[in-house]
């Protein structure tokens, strides 16, 4: 028999124990004994010939306490390394006010007379420009060589040749109506000749049946003639009156006649110039010089009346319509100076106002005036878009910035060496160089509420300096390294 001593935790219900393994060869039933001396004994059958036997001993407090004292050194160790973190941590250097002045980079600003600029955008379009319609219902039979897009044309020259068959048709069948009205004319002519004689030998005859009936009568009155021949010599003149008056008759229709005929051929005379009309209109010329900007037809399409065969654009006078602020009416007036940006690199351009629109637009509030511009360079062209700034002519003495200079709408004043935040509303911003301020910025503001003229102001609003604070001024010139800084933090 062999004995083995083994120690462990039970189940986690914290208990210590330790067996004596003895392998005993016996068929016995495990069953549980107490000890005399606080063990809990267990026999556990394992195969047969063969059993375990087990002994545990219960020691709660000990177990308790050791878990305790573990959880302990273990938050304290925590705390520990948290302390040590904090305290060894790098802080900001704090500098007190009345100890030592900041160095800032500051400016002087004065009053200077600005005029109040306007910014608007707007379309160049060319004053002289033509879109050339169909004025006929045909068909495209040639386009000429040299009618390309940005090719210049003369005021004439011909843009397209469409189809003229159908107009020339008609042309001559108005012509064989005509000529048939005008055989009209000289029948009437020939019926008025005719009348006339016929109508002086009818008179003729009533004059002679008037001698007849006038000699019958007297010969009657002396009882030379009978009853009979009285009733001859009237029937006689009655039927050459007749004849007079059918004549007289025939001959007041004539006039309405050649009236009629005459608006006949007057109406054939229209017709056929319309035809011939037609036929020019066939050839699609340019109206005015200038340069192709579009030719929207091709050979065999065809085309119905108004229909945009070309467009021709003359870029010698052209014409911005600017939209700015409807709130400038009353402000800006004919002859104001605009400067025009194509880009922001490329140089602006130089103009004036020339007119402004009567009305408004209610949707986008605002107003247009209306730029004329030489187009003697290809910088500018037709249908290009712009950035326009018009320029009040009067001028006001107001206080300029730096944009960078101001944040949340306050300025920092520089007076007696110590720091005063006040309110900077802007008016509106300018852009470009100011070489008398010593600083390269670009971008500028102008204050509603001018400055003290002459004021003293810190340059870069980003840094937070509490008011009262002292400061030492590094004021900014041309010949500053610093001055080169264009670095901009609204």
């Amino acid at each position: 028999m062999r004995r083995v001593t083994l120690c462990g935790n039970l189940g986690g219900c914290g208990y210590h124990y330790w067996s004596d393994l003895q392998a005993v060869f016996s068929n016995q039933a495990g069953s549980f004994q107490a000890g005399a001396s606080g063990f809990l004994t267990t026999v556990l059958p394992f195969s047969p010939g063969f059993v375990i036997v087990a002994q545990f001993r219960r020691d709660v407090a000990v177990s308790v306490i050791t878990r305790f004292i573990v959880c302990g050194v273990l938050i304290g160790s925590g705390v520990m390394v948290a302390i040590v973190l904090t305290n060894s941590s790098p802080s900001a250097a704090r500098v007190e006010g009345s100890e030592q002045a900041v160095k800032v980079r500051s400016m002087r600003v004065p009053q200077e007379p600005i005029a109040r600029e306007w910014n608007g955008f707007g379309t160049i379009r060319a004053l002289d420009s033509a879109t050339i319609p169909a004025e006929v219902v045909s068909t495209v039979v040639s386009i000429p060589e040299g009618i390309e897009v940005g090719l210049p044309v003369v005021a004439g020259q011909v843009i397209a040749q469409l189809r003229a068959f159908d107009y020339i048709e008609a042309a001559s069948r108005v012509m064989e109506q005509l000529a048939e009205v005008e055989a009209e004319v000289a029948r009437l002519d020939t019926e008025e000749r005719v009348l006339i004689e016929r109508r002086s030998v009818a008179a003729r005859d009533l004059e002679l049946s008037e001698v007849d009936f006038q000699r019958v009568t007297d010969a009657a009155a002396k009882g030379a003639a009978v009853a009979r021949e009285i009733d001859a010599a009237e029937q006689r003149r009655l039927a050459a009156r007749r004849s007079v008056i059918t004549l007289e008759e025939l001959q007041s229709l004539l006039p309405v006649r050649r009236s009629a005929t005459t608006a006949k051929r007057d109406g054939l005379l229209a017709t056929h110039r319309l035809a011939l009309e037609q036929v020019d209109r066939c050839t699609v010329t340019a109206p005015i010089a200038g340069l192709l900007s579009e030719v929207m037809v091709e050979v065999g399409e065809q085309v119905s009346v108004g229909f945009a065969v070309a467009r021709v654009v003359n870029p010698a006078r052209l014409e911005l319509r600017l939209r700015i602020p409807a709130s400038c009416r009353g402000r800006v007036k004919g002859g104001d100076r605009v400067v025009i940006n194509r880009t922001v690199t490329a140089e602006p351009i130089e103009a004036a106002v020339s007119r402004i629109s009567p009305i408004d637009d209610a949707a986008t509030r605002t107003m247009t005036v209306f730029v004329e511009i030489e187009g003697e360079s290809d910088r500018i062209v037709p249908g290009l878009f712009v950035r326009g700034t018009v320029y009040e002519q009067e001028t006001v003495a107001r206080s300029v910035v730096p944009r960078r200079s101001v944040r949340h709408q306050r300025v920092m004043l520089i007076e007696d060496g110590r720091i005063r935040s006040v309110q900077a509303e802007s008016l509106f911003a300018i852009a470009g160089e100011r070489p008398k301020s010593g600083l390269n910025d670009r971008q500028w503001m102008v204050l509603a509420e001018s400055l003290p003229d002459g004021a003293s102001i810190v340059v870069d609003g980003s840094r937070v300096l509490p008011d009262g604070i002292a400061v030492d001024p590094q004021f900014m010139n041309l010949s500053d390294p610093d001055a080169l800084s264009t670095g901009s933090t609204p």
